[in-house]
């Protein structure tokens, strides 16, 4: 059995989604900031996250910058050699689902429910 590393955060988006293409699979990719109260002082932990879906072009345009949302997914570590030769890496969440949390006082939206995204239709097994 395989090992996993899995997470789920609750945070503020820190800029406009973007999408990218690895072939015809479309990439979502955010980066949600996480607020902490540590030792007397709040601090924040930032996770880059990325989403392999087929409605990745529906939700661009909706995951703005400063929307608070929930993402539950895996943590994977990405290695890479840079320009001088050095080793890399970083750990990013792809993440498996994710909703946007509606704010107090929002008409839109049942404020008592997320609105998940899970694309089982994409799972190979």
């Amino acid at each position: 059995m395989a090992d996993m590393c899995s997470i789920m955060i609750t945070g503020r988006l820190t800029s406009d989604s973007e999408i990218k293409y690895a072939g015809q699979t479309p990439i979502l990719k955010f980066s949600v900031a996480v607020g902490r109260y540590d030792k007397g002082q709040n601090t924040s932990s930032f996770f880059d996250v990325v989403q392999f879906s087929r409605a990745a072009e529906s939700l661009v345009g909706k995951l703005t910058r400063g929307k608070p949302v929930v993402v539950r997914g895996e943590m994977r570590q990405e290695f890479w050699n840079s320009n001088d030769g050095s080793k890399k890496s970083r750990w990013v969440l792809v993440a498996d689902s994710f909703g946007v949390q509606p704010l107090g006082g929002c008409q839109e939206e049942n404020p008592s429910r997320l609105n998940p995204y899970d694309d089982d239709a994409e799972i190979p097994f």
